[in-house]
């Protein structure tokens, strides 16, 4: 299978570990950093000003990948942040 733009690669996972429900989200994370949409929103959106917490591009992005994921208020992002297999899934991007 070809690689995305990620620091990830998709493989079969045989254990029960890791699994998510929402291994569909990385590829949405792959064309935003082949589209450098995190740069386009921190070019033009200029909302945080003290510079602690989350950038303007991952509150963004956050929200994009919560749409996706069919989630109804801004509370359903404890959805995401309790899969264990979807932070596995974001933590090169993070670092």
């Amino acid at each position: 299978m070809t690689q995305g733009a990620l620091p990830f690669k998709y493989e079969e996972e045989k254990s029960g570990l890791g699994l998510t429900a929402l291994a569909g989200l990385p590829v949405y994370l792959d064309m935003a950093r082949v589209m450098d949409l995190a740069g386009s929103i921190d070019r033009y959106v200029d909302v945080r000003k003290d510079g602690q917490g989350w950038t303007d591009s991952q509150v963004v992005m956050a929200l994009i990948l919560l749409n996706i994921a069919g989630g109804d208020c801004v509370e359903d992002l404890k959805v995401l942040e309790q899969d264990e297999g979807f932070r596995q899934d974001l933590a090169p991007i993070n670092r």
